[in-house]
């Protein structure tokens, strides 16, 4: 395979990782705001819960541009 196809492989699955990445941190706060039925603990831990998902696939979104070939 070559150089410019395995890049463009990589650069869309970071695209991927990324914007789920998106996804969770807008349910974090969006989720929370319309459920109410929790407690204020609970929806404590869900944000928290959020926001490291959503650091773990963003990170995990730069790990995979560090594939990239010259």
């Amino acid at each position: 395979m070559s150089n410019l196809v395995h890049n463009e492989q990589v650069k869309l699955a970071a695209t991927f990782w990324n914007n789920l990445a998106v996804a969770a941190l807008l349910g974090v706060f969006l989720v929370p705001a319309f459920y109410t039925r929790h407690t204020a603990l609970q929806q404590a831990l869900s944000i928290g819960g959020g926001l490291m998902a959503a650091i773990g696939m963003r990170v995990l979104s730069h790990w995979w541009l560090r594939r990239l070939r010259e």
